[in-house]
This record gives structure tokens, sequence and C-alpha cells, in this order.
């Protein structure tokens, strides 16, 4: 048996840039994120029949093939059975599945997921795919289940951990993990979910589109959530955490201009009840439309700050820093294609 988990993430500056080809667009594009432990966990066992089983706990949904070559994919599931579809196992596997964080959150759970299925699946089949080529193998993978072009940012914390700072250009894209106080981190950033889930993919789609068209209220909306970002990176690498309080509120104005879905009347009536009760600053995680919301306030303040938001209804996640990005255990000794572990 091999067990796999990957962190989810808290995006901090700089997304929806970080799809492609937006980024080619706006010169020196750079997205900031931070790996939390709320992990997507994925189990799995080899079968001595053909059967494909697959188990999600968190969705309460499972499916059912009499083997991998009787695999669909118009099912909620479609995930697993892509990547299933792309490892080719030469075996018949039991497949559960869990979410720590809420569906819908913005925390990217399903990327999560995603790279800690490849992983497992890598080492279950003896691929041997470096972590970079996991990377664009779980990207494309869900390109393929959203339809829609997919960002790169979303991967890096789920198989690094940490705080990342994700430089995008025409060379490529190159992720730093930054070494910083992490607790000092986790005593400024509150995470809330607002109860209320969306599909990123939607919003993303149409920004994508408009943009490749020519609207200039989108370059330029762009344009002032890539400068905000390159002046958080400076924040961080400078360890400033009161200019980088300041420039999250920035960074969730330029948001809000981005596109008219983003922001909602739960998520603004949250964080009108929370800069009320100690909070500097305050952005939704992903797209927007719902999900999370993070609030940044002095730690001496944080407590209340949290206090408040649970009277207003919202629901505090409790989190931690995730410093190591993907993890996987072998549990069992069984082999396939004549691999053993």
């Amino acid at each position: 048996m091999i067990e796999s988990q990957a962190p989810t993430r808290i995006d901090l500056a700089g997304g929806t840039i970080d799809i492609w080809p937006l980024y080619l667009f706006h010169e020196s594009a750079v997205t900031i994120n931070l790996a939390v432990n709320l992990y997507a966990k994925t189990r799995i066992k080899l079968r001595m029949d053909s059967k494909i089983i697959i188990e999600s706990k968190d969705l309460k949904k499972g499916i059912k093939f009499d083997s991998i070559k009787d695999i669909k994919h118009n099912h909620p599931l479609s995930l697993i059975t892509r990547a299933i579809n792309f490892f080719k196992p030469e075996s018949g596997l039991y497949i559960k599945t869990d979410c720590e964080a809420p569906a819908g959150a913005g925390l990217a759970g399903s990327s999560a997921l995603n790279i800690a299925l490849c992983t497992a699946m890598n080492k279950l089949t003896g691929k041997g795919y470096s972590k970079k080529e996991l990377i664009t193998i779980a990207k494309n993978i869900e390109s393929q289940v959203i339809r829609v072009p997919t960002g790169e940012q979303d991967y890096y914390p789920a198989m690094f951990g940490g705080l990342n700072i994700i430089d995008l250009s025409p060379e490529g894209v190159t992720a730093e993990k930054v070494k910083i106080a992490y607790n000092k981190l986790e005593q400024r950033i509150t995470l809330c979910y607002s109860g209320a889930s969306r599909n990123s993919g939607i919003n993303n789609w149409e920004i994508l589109k408009r943009h490749i068209n020519g609207s200039r209220k989108i370059f330029k909306n762009l344009e002032s959530i890539r400068k905000t970002a390159i002046r958080m990176k400076s924040a961080i690498l400078n360890s400033d955490f009161d200019r980088f309080e300041k420039l999250m509120g920035e960074e969730w104005e330029n948001r809000k201009k981005l596109w008219e879905g983003v922001s909602t009347p739960e998520i603004e009536r949250l964080i009108e009840i929370a800069m009320k009760n100690g909070a500097i600053s305050a952005k939704v995680c992903g797209a927007g439309g719902g999900g999370c919301i993070i609030f940044l306030s002095e730690p001496k303040r944080q407590e209340e700050l949290k206090e408040a938001i649970k009277r207003g209804g919202g629901m505090i996640l409790d989190y931690k820093v995730d410093r190591k990005g993907a993890q996987m255990k072998v549990s069992e000794r069984q082999s396939i294609r004549g691999h053993r572990f």
C-alpha cells in the first residue's frame, strides 16, 4: 500500500497572472503563495484482479470499472481516472482519497490531490519522473479535467511546501522556496471559510479570453496585480511584515477590479466585521466568488479577530505552514511490472 499527501496553499499575491500565456504579456510576472497543512491524501492498494475501485471520502462519491480499458471520465472523480489512464498501472487498484480543505475553498485542493496522486502513481508504476516533470503532468491532467487552461502556481507549494515566490518569464517558470520565520506569518494570517464554494476555471477562462481579445481593462488590472506582487516579494525577502500587511489590502483592491464576481455580499460582510476587530487587510483565496478569505492582523489581536469572525458566522480554519511538501509512505511490499516497493 502507498499513502501520499500534499499540502494545499494560501495564495498571497499575483494569482491569475500565472496562467499561460497571460504571464508572457506582463514583464517580470511573479506569484507568491504559502503551503498549509490542510492536506489532500491518497491511499492506493494493488488488487489481485483488474478492477479499478475509487472512493472519495470528502466528496462522498465512488466509482468502479472492470479494468483500466473500461475507464470513462464523465463523472466527478475524473481527475483520478485521468491520472490512472496516464500512468497505466498493470494491475487493478483500490484508491481512496480525502481532502482536509473544504470543497471550493480556493486553497487549490484539487491541485494538491493531483500532486499527491501523481507522486504515488509514479512510485507505484516505477515511471521515475522527477518532481518538476510531475508538476507538468499534474497541470496537464487538470486542464483535461476542467477543460480550460490552468495556472502554474498551485503545484509548487503542493510539491515542495513552504513559502514560494514563483517567477514567470519566456524562459519558463522558476520557484524559490523562501526561508522566513513561518511562525510570524501564522501569527498574522487568519484563514476563514465563508461557506460558499466556487468554480475557479470559469472566472479564469473569461479573464484569459478577454485579455487575448485585447481588453485594456483586463491588461491594466493584471498589471496592477503584477506590480503589487513584485512589491510584496521585496517585503517578504526583507521580512517587512508591516509592508506585507498593507500590500495584501492593495492586492485585494486590484483583484476586485479584475472581475465583477470576485467578491460577494457575504465576503464583504465578513471583511467588514474583521476590519472592525483588528484586521489590517484581507483578500479572498483563489479566483474569488466565495470560498476562503485571509485576514492579516497584528499578532496580539489575532485571537480577538478570530472570535469576531466566528460570531459573525465565518468558519476559522486552523493551520500551520507546511514545510515539506508532498510526502509518501510505503507500508506493504507488493510488486507491479517487476518493481517491488
